[in-house]
């Protein structure tokens, strides 16, 4: 796989602080018109604006859902926030970039993880595919799938100069605002090229914690490793960290209350914070272990299709709305 053509790139008269850095302001795609085939949208997809956390007016956003350790239900989470977002009266683009598939299967379009035509053509200079071609919709969302070659795409992302723009070039900055309000990202798990393209595509990340020394061991890694040094080159925004998966272990109360007295508490939303142990009406924190998450992406339908009375659906509500103002500590 080649670069893609570098001459399509606009450019901007900023000075660059150094060779290598990145430009928020010169590394935006072609145009929009020129890309992207808007999927059909005679079919209206979206159910009724939840009432609990109303819609807000922001700005169009990109988020990764991202953590450098597999088995954190990252992409659980990825599929119902899309879903949730959604739900909430916005045009929403989940973007699989796990070389497993994990989220393309979760809703329904295992057959796409090994179709003729994928992400990795659109990123090939000379090749006609464009997103249009590649983009599939669901009843709540549209998908933009994996596929089985995604591990040729981080190799020619590892092989090129600035190949960690691609995604942003070519897949987030053509379709954000002008076809889509949301794009979600569902991160590959692990340290790599195209981990690190998901973060910089997006520039915003939720992270998905397991209440575990190895989670959070893994965000440890991912931190120092990934986001700090993107960081140095680009604003890079964590929106929340999300205990995920909770099953009332002993050490729940332990790890979240030291997530809330370390640098990192300003990131848990209001429904991950320990006041729900002492709270008789609720489950507890954070997002709880329920096997109708498991059942749902069995059936290839988010939560909210397969149980619309599940009691997770109000957390996962709050965190869209985390996403659509841009941050926990923006509520």
């Amino acid at each position: 796989m080649s670069a893609p053509d570098q001459s399509k790139r606009r450019h901007c008269d900023r000075i660059h602080i150094s060779n290598g850095s990145y430009c928020s302001h010169c590394v935006h795609g072609v145009h929009f018109a020129d890309r992207l085939e808007t999927p059909d949208r005679t079919t209206p997809r979206r159910s009724e604006t939840t009432e609990v956390y109303p819609r807000m007016t922001t700005t169009p956003r990109a988020v990764s859902v991202a953590l450098q350790k597999g088995g954190v239900g990252k992409t659980t989470i990825a599929i119902n926030l899309a879903e949730r977002l959604a739900n909430r009266g916005n045009d929403v683009l989940l973007v699989d970039l796990d070389q497993q598939g994990n989220a393309t299967e979760g809703v329904g379009l295992a057959e796409a993880y090994s179709s003729d035509v994928h992400l990795g053509d659109v990123l090939e200079d000379g090749n006609e595919t464009t997103l249009g071609d590649v983009i599939r919709s669901t009843e709540a969302f549209d998908v933009l799938p994996a596929h089985e070659d995604l591990d040729s795409v981080e190799n020619s992302i590892r092989s090129a100069t600035f190949g960690e723009l691609w995604i942003r070039n070519e897949i987030v900055d053509p379709v954000l605002g002008d076809a889509y309000d949301y794009v979600v990202v569902d991160s590959p798990p692990n340290l790599g090229p195209l981990a690190d393209a998901s973060l910089i595509s997006t520039q915003n990340v939720i992270v998905p914690l397991r209440m575990s020394e190895p989670s959070v061991s893994g965000f440890e890694r991912m931190y120092t490793q990934q986001i700090g040094p993107i960081r140095k080159e680009i604003d890079l925004d964590i929106l929340a960290i999300v205990p995920n998966s909770l099953a009332g272990d002993n050490e729940e109360k332990r790890i979240i209350g030291d997530l809330e007295e370390s640098q990192f508490g300003e990131y848990l939303p209001e429904f991950a914070r320990s006041a729900h142990f002492d709270d008789p009406d609720s489950p507890g924190p954070g997002l709880r272990e329920r096997i109708a998450f498991k059942r749902a992406w069995r059936e290839g339908v988010p939560l909210a299709e397969y149980d619309p009375e599940s009691d997770m659906l109000d957390r996962l509500d709050e965190l869209a709305a985390v996403v659509e103002r841009g941050g926990v500590a923006d509520a």
